[in-house]
């Protein structure tokens, strides 16, 4: 039975079809989260934002999530994710909008324009346990995409 890891979207979702898609690697045996790539080149201007589809889908179990985070050699440069942080649920793989397409959209709060390259690390993905209190639960299933729950 497979736990949890990274698949490519299927051809009918992706965004890049024409690219060759890396999934998400360890920097090392003892890393914590997986690097996330960017299938394109993209150039974010000063003060801009780029949501970069990434092609690639994650899979795990129920009570686990995937944290999306940038990596921290990006502290060097004013740029971040534009929502702080992204939040995957176990829902999110396969659902009929994207079919779990993760989503990295990123913020430049600097001067100069701010380079991407295909093949550049753009984020980092760790999975995560998670625990639910004995109140305040749901039995609502996800409907969308990206962003989707919620609304």
């Amino acid at each position: 039975m497979r736990t949890r890891g990274f698949e490519i979207v299927t051809d009918e979702k992706r965004k890049h079809l024409q690219e060759d898609i890396q999934l998400p690697t360890r920097g090392s045996k003892h890393a914590i989260a997986y690097d996330i790539y960017s299938p394109i080149d993209v150039v974010i201007e000063p003060m801009g934002k780029q949501l970069i589809w990434t092609d690639v889908k994650s899979y795990f179990q129920p009570g686990e999530a995937l944290i999306i985070n940038v990596r921290s050699s990006m502290g060097s440069h004013p740029v971040l994710m534009a929502n702080a942080q992204g939040w995957v649920e176990c829902d999110y793989y396969n659902n009929p909008k994207n079919d779990g397409n993760l989503g990295i959209n990123l913020l430049n709060l600097g001067k100069e324009p701010y380079i991407i390259k295909k093949g550049d690390r753009i984020a980092q993905a760790m999975f995560i346990p998670f625990l639910v209190s004995d109140n305040c639960n749901t039995e609502e299933e996800r409907v969308g995409g990206f962003g989707s729950t919620g609304k």
